[in-house]
């Protein structure tokens, strides 16, 4: 990959497909050991990352623009290599996209569910930790949306 020093290329990859991909200019993601910003030639990296919120300033065709993008990941892993920055996650979701009711809806379900595991006693570590990481993203989701819609008015 030819050097550019003013931006690298950015994807950002779900199980099921390539959900994001552009040329930015800067990335602020938060790890499990604080948040980071990325910038073009980052040095190598591999991290864990955390459900919540995810900043990009996007490059326009000309590398000029300044036009910033906020999304929602779950947690996953960030990779940095040859100017190009990887986000392996399990769901990302454009803020702008997303439905507060739906959020508070599944918000819900995971609480209750893990309430319910709780009560019964048989707690399957592997069905918790998924209903925990569902819980997470749910609130990251939610804590995002009301930032945005409060910032937008």
């Amino acid at each position: 990959m030819p050097k550019n020093n003013s931006s690298f290329l950015l994807q950002m990859v779900t199980p099921e497909q390539i959900i994001y991909q552009q040329m930015a200019q800067k990335l602020i993601v938060s790890t499990l050991e604080g948040e980071i910003t990325i910038l073009p030639q980052h040095t190598s990296l591999v991290a864990a990352i955390k459900p919540g919120e995810v900043h990009i300033l996007e490059a326009s065709q000309s590398g000029n623009s300044k036009k910033e993008r906020l999304m929602v990941i779950s947690e996953g892993v960030v990779e940095v290599l040859d100017n190009k920055v990887r986000l392996l996650v399990q769901t990302a979701d454009r803020v702008e996209e997303l439905n507060r009711q739906k959020i508070l809806e599944a918000k819900k379900l995971a609480e209750e569910m893990i309430e319910k595991a709780r009560k019964k006693g048989d707690i399957d570590e592997k069905n918790f930790a998924d209903l925990e990481s569902t819980l997470q993203r749910e609130i990251a989701r939610l804590k995002v949306y009301d930032r945005y819609r409060k910032n937008r008015g």
